[in-house]
């Protein structure tokens, strides 16, 4: 080996660690070791979906094995869900349960996801760029570009608070996989097929584009395969790909993806929660918390509210650093480009970028949003099958971004001058600092205020009440009607995972108060009609309902936090 090359690796190792340090750094700068520290959980009480997250993975650790592995039968017994519908990453929650019995209790991994999440994104972003032809410090800055991309800090905890869909590297690892030059032998299947089943047991959106990159990759390989007649190779390549998608079908079994018995109806959402065609540009939405500190996610520029409310959604502002990118490799191709170079792209290159647009298309839903001009775009009845489950379609533009992003840097690293592509990512990275400056502090700010409230204990009176404790001790269940506040359930799915009690609702994914209230009729029908159960710990939330409970004969009542408790005495 010679010392230019091995002097050369090394530069790049210490990039990658570098852009893994700086992503491991925006990490403790927005969340803070308090939101980090796995034994810190009482702040999660403050939160809607992050605490959604937690309370499934802490059923599930305290649960028997069972199958399917993922199932949480006793979180919301009228349900019948799973560790998928809580959001609660298999891929982290099911390795973890089997240290059950070591681990700290309470024990939570939001923060440590979001850690986990920034540094990994930071360090493949790096790769990337310097697989394209970055000299290790571009790389560098590159990666520190594409980490603060608000389509994972404004995704993670402190604003949307889906740090799942934060794993933005399982993106970047089958981009650079798509790129990739190897020949498609059993080893390469086989890691596509780990990233497959990787990115299914972090979240299904996330699955869905890996999944389309690596359709779009396999298609490639059995094309040129046919186009050479390599029949063998060809038969391996289709064999190879049904096998990977039943295995990954069987992971979705396993993990939890079959396990929900609540009807939510066929509206889901498609179309609503979309991305409007210059969701780049917009640093505006209609997000909850652009509702009151934060006037957007950009500090130079305002941004508007789209025609339709729920494509905060598919909200992808890429920032003013990202843009500047984008320009200037927009500039450098119409000034020194040539159509003929895009013949000479390698095929898997051309199809990654069809299907990233195609992600895209589809991620504007069934109404195409251009500023004021609203235009329909009907999908036929057999799209269903995909429009139902894809209800939040505008995350899909995720991918796109990142081909834009590269293009641009490659068309720069091609074009210009070494200091010329270092001069613009230096600039870039400090205008993307600077325009997310407000960002960054609301989520900081955000964070650190629920921390302290939480600091002196949980912020929900009937966690700590003496007299909720002793009767929790004396039943053997828990019945929340009737459903309909989602809100004060939350100490309840507390209380019953943490005196291993079965809860008969929970807020999950794709939950809804209708959903709930229907499932929960026939034990409101049991109470009206003068049957108190022995054993089960009502906590009712209707005025009505709990005035007919507590009326009932042996019936004893007590009133905190505005639910009414009902046991039977013995």
């Amino acid at each position: 080996m010679s010392a230019s090359f091995s002097t050369s690796r090394t530069a790049s190792i210490v990039a990658v660690l570098l852009a893994a340090l700086f992503g491991a750094g925006l990490a403790f700068y927005l969340y803070g070791w308090g939101i980090i520290d796995p034994t810190n959980v009482h702040w999660l009480l403050t939160e809607g979906d992050p605490f959604q997250h937690f309370i499934g993975w802490d059923a599930f650790r305290r649960d028997e094995w069972r199958w399917p592995l993922g199932a949480i039968p006793q979180l919301g017994t009228l349900i019948d869900s799973s560790i998928v519908f809580t959001d609660s990453i298999p891929l982290i929650a099911l390795p973890l349960k089997l240290f059950h019995s070591w681990l700290p209790d309470p024990f939570q991994y939001q923060g440590l996801v979001m850690l986990a999440n920034l540094t990994l994104n930071a360090a493949l972003a790096c790769v990337l760029a310097h697989r394209l032809g970055a000299r290790p410090l571009n790389a560098v800055l590159f990666a520190a570009l594409v980490v603060m991309l608000p389509i994972v800090t404004l995704r993670g905890l402190g604003a949307h608070g889906h740090e799942a869909l934060a794993a933005h590297w399982l993106i970047l690892l089958a981009v650079l996989w798509s790129l990739s030059i190897r020949p498609a032998g059993g080893w390469v299947l086989l890691r596509w097929l780990m990233l497959l089943a990787a990115a299914v047991l972090v979240h299904f959106y996330l699955f869905f584009m890996v999944g389309t990159l690596w359709f779009a990759w396999w298609a490639c390989q059995l094309w040129r395969k046919g186009r050479a007649r390599r029949w063998s190779g060809l038969l391996f390549l289709l064999a190879a790909g049904w096998a990977s998608a039943v295995a990954v079908l069987g992971v979705m079994w396993g993990a939890g993806y079959l396990q929900y018995g609540l009807e939510v109806g066929r509206d889901t959402g498609f179309g609503y929660y979309s991305a409007e065609f210059l969701t780049y540009l917009n640093p505006l939405s209609t997000a909850w918390f652009f509702d009151g500190d934060l006037d957007g996610a950009s500090r130079l520029i305002p941004g508007w509210i789209t025609r339709i409310p729920g494509q905060y959604e598919g909200q992808a502002y890429a920032g003013v650093g990202a843009l500047v990118l984008l320009v200037a490799g927009l500039l450098v191709a119409v000034r020194r480009g040539e159509w003929c170079e895009f013949k000479e792209l390698r095929l898997e290159t051309r199809v990654l970028g069809v299907a990233m647009v195609g992600l895209f298309l589809f991620a504007l839903g069934d109404r195409w949003i251009i500023g004021k001009v609203v235009t329909d775009i009907p999908y036929p009845d057999w799209t269903s099958i995909l429009t139902q489950y894809l209800r939040s379609s505008g995350r899909l533009v995720w991918p796109l971004l990142y081909g834009l992003l590269l293009l641009a840097l490659v068309i720069l690293l091609h074009k210009a001058r070494r200091r010329t592509v270092s001069a613009v990512l230096g600039v870039a990275v400090l205008l993307q600092w600077l325009d997310l400056a407000d960002t960054h502090g609301f989520i900081r700010d955000n964070l650190n205020q629920r921390v302290a409230a939480a600091a002196s204990g949980p912020p929900f009176a009937v966690i700590n009440d003496p007299q909720a404790e002793a009767w929790l001790e004396d039943n053997k269940r828990i019945a929340y009607l009737p459903g309909d506040d989602l809100g004060a359930l939350k100490p309840y799915m507390w209380l019953a995972v943490r005196h291993d009690l079965p809860l008969n609702v929970a807020y999950l994914a794709r939950v809804n108060t209708e959903a709930l209230v229907n499932a929960t009729k026939p034990e409101v029908m049991t109470l009206e009609q003068g049957r108190l159960e022995s054993g089960t710990l009502y906590a009712i939330t209707d005025d009505a309902l709990a005035q007919q409970a507590c009326g009932l004969a042996k019936a004893k009542c007590f009133e905190i936090d505005g639910v009414t408790l009902v046991t039977r005495a013995k």
